[in-house]
């Protein structure tokens, strides 16, 4: 990608996390891009195209991300898989915060945009989880639990802080993108994990 695109995808994000989507205007992010507001135009074809390059380019890294880490642990327990992909997310997350947010916020409105990112992409978070706890369960490593509560619970405990990231701060004195933070929640859904799919 030119260092153009990338300016303008960089001053985009920036301004989407403290005005939100509405709040930006292509003026906004030509001024912060320094460019002329035509190569929006020309590049993304505005404003819409721009958010979903942004959110495009976020998954499709994780994705990337998630198979190289399959790759190399192709021979690690079906536990073991699960908290290095509970790890990667979380990580993830905390280094992309500010399209985390932009993320989190898109899907909590009802719109074109939030449904095709669900199918696309969260449906394929889904099913990666999906994957190894179907494994874990037929291997007899884990319980015979309901997967897609599960699934539901750990994917919920990952995405909630960056949705409510002011609540967590003033609530529970938790820093949602520091890397003690990434810790304590990577910690917190293993414990959960631990507890709902091993045997006693």
């Amino acid at each position: 990608m030119d260092q153009t695109k990338m300016r303008i995808l960089s001053a985009a994000a920036k301004l989407f996390d403290i005005y939100g989507y509405k709040g930006t205007s292509v003026r906004l992010i030509a001024e912060e891009a320094q460019v002329n507001s035509a190569l929006i135009s020309y590049h993304f074809q505005g404003k819409q195209g721009v958010l979903e390059t942004l959110i495009a380019s976020y998954f499709e890294t994780l994705f990337r991300l998630v198979e190289e880490q399959e790759a190399r642990d192709g021979d690690a327990t079906p536990f073991e898989r699960l908290e290095k992909a509970v790890e990667l997310y979380v990580g993830f997350q905390c280094e992309h915060a500010p399209i985390t947010r932009l993320i989190q916020r898109e899907l909590s409105v009802e719109s074109m945009l939030a449904r095709e990112v669900l199918t696309l992409y969260i449906s394929r978070w889904k099913h990666g989880l999906t994957r190894v706890i179907e494994n874990g369960v037929a291997t007899g490593d884990f319980l015979p639990v309901s997967i897609d509560r599960t699934v539901l619970a750990v994917i919920s405990q990952m995405t909630y802080p960056f949705l409510q990231a002011q609540m967590v701060r003033q609530v529970f004195d938790l820093e949602p993108y520091s890397e003690e933070f990434a810790l304590w929640l990577q910690a917190s859904i293993m414990s959960y994990l631990r507890g709902c799919l091993l045997p006693t």
